[in-house]
């Protein structure tokens, strides 16, 4: 079983590259689900998602500090459930035995990839169901924008979060049974939202985990600033006066100021927590089991109250996402 751990972890630990995906460059292969599926030509766009060029100057230009690899770095990795012999589902780490929570939340592109198989799979209009209601802005400027490729899906709802994430499980249960085909033992996945006590093992203590951080904007980052987020009327231009911020090391809304965008910023930016999980506070809220978004975002106050908020709300909502818990066990 040693060998054929080994060989799944390979995929699953591809996001150990030089740098995380971003628009410019979302690789080959899905980050959820391994599946090569990206295209830039329009003449296969019938059997694999197309995908449109966005600027080079990319979403990793500004709060992102490069590549941080939790299975190497993390204080956790000499623990148990660092060392179990489960196979990992990509893009996730683990919180308990068998139990593995997404990096980060789930974003535009990886929705865009289920909406798709859900035609190409369901047929015409069967994505309708799914499709997340937002405003017109966020619509054409952010959802449907490549800038916005590995940006959180905004504005899911509940049901629709618990579907994608049990879909994301089939599709992963198709390469793990070609995988242990000649295994004695057999596994499968199984997907669903986190609990929020499973949320909060992750997240940790946020008197531990949030503080005050200053932000660094780099040359490239103030281009991504005002060619994308400007032009999408996501701030104003006051903002490319700043050489820096001053804020926390999760997108928060900080009293004094801070990051005033009016989106949630890349999957992978600002700090990962000590577990090597992005973003579990702020960004965006996110939807739990128990059928609320917690967690805080950029539009919360770093307040316990409003951290641990039960936000019913989905719909219209620029501020509530998800991440999915996989579960593996035997057949």
């Amino acid at each position: 079983m040693k060998k054929i751990l080994l060989l799944l972890l390979t995929p699953v630990l591809s996001f150990a590259q030089e740098l995380h995906p971003v628009s410019f460059d979302p690789g080959c292969c899905s980050e959820r689900t391994g599946i090569p599926i990206y295209n830039y030509r329009p003449d296969d766009s019938g059997e694999s998602m197309q995908i449109y060029v966005a600027n080079k100057f990319s979403e990793k230009s500004i709060f992102y500090n490069g590549k941080y690899d939790p299975w190497k770095d993390s204080e956790y990795k000499n623990t148990e459930i660092y060392n179990q012999r489960f196979i990992v589902p990509p893009g996730t780490l683990p919180i308990a035995k068998g139990k593995y929570l997404d990096q980060t939340e789930v974003a535009n592109i990886h929705f865009e990839e289920f909406l798709f198989f859900m035609v190409k799979d369901s047929g015409k209009y069967k994505d309708r169901t799914y499709i997340p209601k937002q405003e017109n802005k966020y619509v054409l400027n952010y959802y449907k924008n490549s800038e916005f490729y590995f940006y959180p899906v905004l504005a899911v709802s509940h049901e629709t979060a618990e579907t994608y994430c049990k879909w994301r499980a089939e599709q992963l249960n198709v390469g793990l049974k070609e995988m242990l085909r000649d295994e004695p033992r057999k596994y499968k996945f199984s997907g669903r939202l986190p609990t929020k006590e499973e949320w909060m093992k992750a997240a940790g203590s946020h008197i531990d985990e949030i503080r005050i951080a200053p932000h660094e904007v780099t040359k490239k980052g103030s281009q991504f600033l005002e060619e994308d987020i400007l032009s999408k009327r996501f701030a104003s231009e006051s903002m490319l006066l700043k050489a820096s911020f001053i804020s926390y090391n999760v997108n928060l809304k900080y009293e004094n100021g801070g990051i005033p965008i009016e989106i949630p910023q890349y999957i992978y930016s600002f700090e990962p927590n000590a577990r090597g999980f992005y973003n579990l506070y702020g960004n965006v809220k996110e939807l739990v089991s128990e059928g609320y978004a917690i967690g805080g975002s950029y539009l919360t106050p770093n307040t316990e109250e409003a951290l641990f908020e039960e936000d019913y709300t989905q719909s219209y909502k620029t501020d509530v996402g998800f991440r999915c818990l996989v579960e593996v066990r035997k057949r």
